[in-house]
């Protein structure tokens, strides 16, 4: 989450510490319990609009020239939606059953992340590493960073590649990318050769400019930047209720 989010479900939390203190106490007797089973949502819809805000608004007021990122927007717009739909649910303004929804979203999770994990270790013998990002920010922008084969898992949180920035070795390098309820954004140079495969479950995949995305979508494709070059990138991308980005 961003600054001003932050700032407010830090609010919130002293505000729970506060009635709950209050009640043990016996001076109140607010339902704390029901007020956090109902509002919960809250925070979700909060994520997302934080996430839309950095894209447009924060970016119109820096005066930046680069583009949204597919990957953030799509994140934003899923939280939103599905923190509406909870809290309208919670608060009986809409009939909406999330049972089903629940029943098949944490097993999908789990099958996911283990696919991921599994087509790493078979595509990479010597595998540098996983990374993850759980409800946090992951970075690789520091210049002169060194990029190798690796797993990059995105859980309801955001990772940024720059290998413009990066020392690429003359071989090929595989990256397998993994977004669940996040995002995971991949700059790329323009001499570098890419084979990239990407696979979106109610989610969005964008490998330089086209994209892809829906309940179900798939895109393969190569990219040819230096004929010459050794140096080459095989990217395995999968997101759900997320999105992934390549571009340079």
């Amino acid at each position: 989450m961003g600054g001003r989010s932050m700032i407010f479900v830090g609010g919130l939390i002293i505000v729970i510490g506060v009635i709950f203190l209050l009640n043990n106490l016996g001076l109140t007797s607010i339902g704390l319990g029901s007020l956090i089973t109902k509002y919960w949502p809250v925070a979700l819809i909060l994520w997302g609009f934080d996430l839309l805000g950095s894209e447009f608004v924060g970016r119109r007021n820096q005066q930046e020239k680069r583009e949204p990122q597919a990957s953030t927007v799509i994140t934003g717009l899923i939280l939103l939606v599905i923190g509406l739909l909870i809290l309208g649910r919670n608060l009986e303004l809409i009939d909406f059953d999330l049972s089903f929804l629940w029943k098949i979203f944490w097993p999908l999770v789990i099958i996911l992340i283990g696919w991921s994990l599994i087509r790493g270790t078979k595509r990479m013998s010597g595998t540098k590493g996983t990374h993850w990002a759980v409800m946090s920010g992951l970075e690789f922008k520091s210049k002169g960073w060194k990029l190798d084969d690796a797993n990059v898992i995105a859980f309801m949180g955001g990772a940024d590649m720059d290998l413009t920035a990066a020392e690429i070795p003359e071989r090929e390098v595989v990256l397998n990318l993994t977004a669940i309820l996040g995002g995971i954004t991949l700059y790329v140079p323009r001499d570098i050769n890419i084979v990239y495969e990407g696979t979106a479950v109610l989610g969005g995949i964008t490998f330089l400019r086209e994209e892809g995305g829906g309940i179900i979508a798939g895109r393969k494709t190569e990219y040819t930047g230096d004929p010459a070059s050794r140096k080459k990138l095989i990217i395995k991308a999968l997101t759900a209720l997320g999105g992934i980005e390549v571009k340079n």
